[in-house]
C-alpha cells in the first residue's frame, strides 16, 4: 500500500513539473542525423520559446558528460527584445566516441524573474557582484537517442582531409639537422594524438605542433595544422613514409593520405682540420659562421611559433593606445557592443572572464554593472 501511494505521489509530482513546464515555455530538440559513424559530426539544436508573459524569463541548457560522446557548444542566440517574450537557440556539436546506441542527456532549467526583482538588483548592484534574484525551474527533457556505426577498420582520421610535407634538404653534416613540415588540413574530427613522425632509431628528434587555425563548425572541426620536425643524427638515415588511414561520412569512403620516405645523408666533418695542433691557435677561421648561422635561423624559426603564442595575448591588445581594438571598446555603449567587439576582434580569450559576465548580461539578464567590466578591459582586464 504504501509503495502504491508513493508512486502516485511521484506520478503527480512528475504530471504537475511536466504542467507548468508547459505554461512557462514550449521546447524542441533535435538532432541533424540520427545515425552516424564514429566521430562523425553531428549537429544538435534545441529552441525554446517564452509562453507565460508575466515576468522575464532566462534558459539555461547544460549538455550532461558522458564517455560516449564530446559535445560542445558552437552558439547561443538569444531574442528578448520584445518585452516578457524570449527566444533561445542553442546549437551543440557532438563526435560519438563509441559503436552502440548512446543517448545525449540534457539538464534544462527555466529562470523567471519579475520587474521589480530586475529593476531592484541594479539598485543594489554597486560592484558588479549583485545578479538577479530568479525563480528557477528544472525541466526533464526527454534524451536524444543516436544510433553510432562501427567503422569497418581503424584509421587516423574521420572527415575530409589533405595532407602534404616539405623539406629544406636531405644532405646534412654531423652537427646540422634536417627540417621537415607536414600540414594537414580539412575538416572533421579533431585529434591532438596524431604524431606523423613517432621515433627514429639513432635519431635525435624535436617536434612542435603550430595550429594555424581550429575552428567548431557544423561540418565538423576545420583544421590547418603543422607538424613540425628538426632532426639530426651522426650517420646516414630514412626519414619514414607517412601513411594516414581516413574515413570520410561524407562520401561513405575510406582512403589514405601518403608522403614518400626520405633518405639523408649525413657527412662526417674531418676534425683535424678544427683542431689545432700547436698551443695557439692559428690564423685561418676554424669555425664556419655562415653554418652557425643557418644553425641559429632554424632554431629561431623553431622557437618562434612558442614565444609569438606566449607573448602575443600579453601585449597585443595594450601595446597601442589608440589601436582600432582599444576604439571599437571605448565607443561601445551597450554589453552587446561591446561583447561584439571583443569577439570581432578575437580578444575573447584574453578577457574570459569579462566576456562571460558580458554574455550573462546580455543573454540571461544579469546585472553586472558595464562600467566596471568596460573600465577592466580598458586598463588590460583581470588576469
Amino acid at each position: 500500500m504504501k509503495k502504491s501511494l508513493g508512486r502516485i505521489l511521484l506520478l503527480i509530482i512528475t504530471l504537475f513539473t511536466y504542467t507548468h513546464a508547459q505554461s512557462l515555455a514550449n521546447y524542441k530538440l533535435s538532432a541533424n542525423k540520427t545515425t552516424a559513424y564514429e566521430k562523425e559530426a553531428v549537429v544538435i539544436s534545441f529552441e525554446a520559446n517564452q509562453l507565460n508573459h508575466a515576468d522575464n524569463m532566462m534558459f539555461s541548457l547544460e549538455p550532461k558528460k558522458s564517455s560516449d560522446y564530446k559535445i560542445i557548444l558552437l552558439h547561443k542566440e538569444i531574442d528578448d527584445k520584445k518585452h516578457h517574450s524570449s527566444h533561445a537557440l542553442f546549437t551543440y556539436l557532438l563526435f560519438a566516441l563509441k559503436a552502440k546506441n548512446i543517448s545525449v542527456d540534457f539538464d534544462f532549467t527555466i529562470r523567471t524573474a519579475s520587474d521589480k526583482a530586475v529593476a531592484q538588483s541594479y539598485v543594489d548592484d554597486h560592484d558588479g557582484s549583485v545578479g538577479v534574484q530568479t525563480n528557477n525551474t528544472k525541466i526533464q527533457v526527454k534524451p536524444l537517442y543516436i544510433k553510432v556505426k562501427k567503422l569497418a577498420k581503424s584509421v587516423d582520421l574521420v572527415g575530409d582531409f589533405s595532407f602534404k610535407e616539405s623539406i629544406q634538404k636531405t644532405t646534412i653534416n654531423q652537427y646540422e639537422s634536417v627540417n621537415i613540415v607536414y600540414t594537414l588540413k580539412g575538416k572533421g574530427y579533431e585529434d591532438n594524438s596524431l604524431q606523423p613522425i613517432k621515433k627514429i632509431d639513432k635519431v635525435t628528434l624535436f617536434s612542435e605542433i603550430n595550429n594555424i587555425y581550429l575552428k567548431a563548425t557544423k561540418k565538423g572541426y576545420e583544421i590547418k595544422r603543422e607538424y613540425i620536425y628538426a632532426l639530426s643524427a651522426k650517420k646516414d638515415f630514412i626519414i619514414p613514409a607517412v601513411k594516414l588511414q581516413a574515413f570520410s561520412p561524407k562520401s561513405d569512403k575510406y582512403y589514405t593520405l601518403s608522403t614518400p620516405q626520405h633518405a639523408i645523408k649525413v657527412t662526417k666533418i674531418d676534425t683535424t682540420k678544427l683542431l689545432d695542433n700547436q698551443e695557439y691557435p692559428q690564423n685561418k677561421t676554424l669555425v664556419d659562421f655562415s653554418k652557425v648561422k643557418e644553425f641559429l635561423i632554424y632554431l629561431l624559426i623553431f622557437l618562434s611559433g612558442f614565444i609569438s603564442a606566449k607573448f602575443q595575448s600579453s601585449f597585443s591588445f595594450t601595446k597601442k593606445a589608440d589601436s582600432k581594438a582599444l576604439t571599437e571598446i571605448k565607443q561601445a555603449q551597450t554589453p552587446r557592443e561591446l561583447l561584439f567587439s571583443l569577439i570581432n576582434r578575437h580578444l575573447d580569450n584574453q578577457f574570459p572572464k569579462e566576456v562571460k559576465m558580458l554574455e550573462e548580461m546580455v543573454y540571461n539578464n544579469a546585472a553586472h554593472n558595464f562600467q566596471t567590466i568596460k573600465d577592466k578591459i580598458i586598463k588590460g582586464g583581470v588576469k
